[in-house]
């Protein structure tokens, strides 16, 4: 019989697992979304991509802005003025990546300036900064 007095002195053993494990997912999916929401700068239009891979959060960043001016390290500068700034940073590390955010829609050859600057300067990783490719949403049926 299920109420025969031996099973209610049995105590439970076992911790029950499937709460903890449902919140920490959830937290975790809320930190993924919200994660990319944190990074604030200048306004511009980057390119997509399929794949892509997230480099170190130590990376030093370089933004070329549609018109073509450059942001090192939240600071504008001129070209010159990035070439000796990435000479000084290399001289403290040049193992560091460096990111380039540019505008999609931005001159070709003033993309590979910025490129040219960085790989003289000492450094060998660089990456470029892209969005993800858009998530197709489907509404449930009704």
């Amino acid at each position: 019989m299920a109420f025969s007095p031996y099973n209610r002195q049995k105590e439970m053993a076992e911790i029950n697992m499937t709460p903890l494990i449902d919140v920490m997912l959830v937290l975790l999916i809320i930190f993924m979304v919200t994660a990319p929401l944190l990074t604030s700068g200048l306004d511009i239009n980057l390119p997509r991509t399929q794949t892509g891979k997230s480099l170190e959060s130590q990376a030093l960043s370089v933004v070329i802005t549609p018109d073509g001016l450059i942001e090192f390290e939240q600071a504008r500068m001129s070209l010159e003025s990035l070439k000796k700034e990435l000479l000084r940073q290399s001289q403290v590390s040049s193992t560091r990546p460096i990111l380039i955010r540019a505008d999609r829609d931005l001159n070709y050859g003033r993309v590979i300036e910025v490129v040219d600057a960085v790989r003289g300067a000492g450094f060998s990783q660089v990456g470029f900064v892209t969005e993800g490719a858009p998530v197709e949403v489907r509404s449930p049926k009704k």
